[in-house]
């Protein structure tokens, strides 16, 4: 069984995901919900009324967190 937590955080900085095979996304800068699993981290956001989610893989969370890209916590 995977463990999993939810955070509030919000986006600060460039923060990218690749939906399928396509392109890199931009997430736009301002309030997320992130989901944390073991080995991935699911964000959702608002953008344009509508809701949006993008799974990326911990280790690149980590460097977001690490590079101010991703804040934790509202504010």
């Amino acid at each position: 069984m995977t463990s999993t937590t939810q955070i509030d955080a919000r986006i600060a900085g460039p923060v990218e995901f690749r939906a399928g095979d396509g392109p890199q996304l931009k997430i736009p800068e301002g309030n997320c919900q992130v989901l944390m699993a073991d080995d991935s981290v699911v964000l959702t956001w608002t953008e344009g009324g509508q809701s949006l989610t993008a799974a990326i893989p911990k280790i690149e969370f980590d460097r977001y967190i690490a590079d101010g890209a991703i804040v934790l916590g509202r504010g």
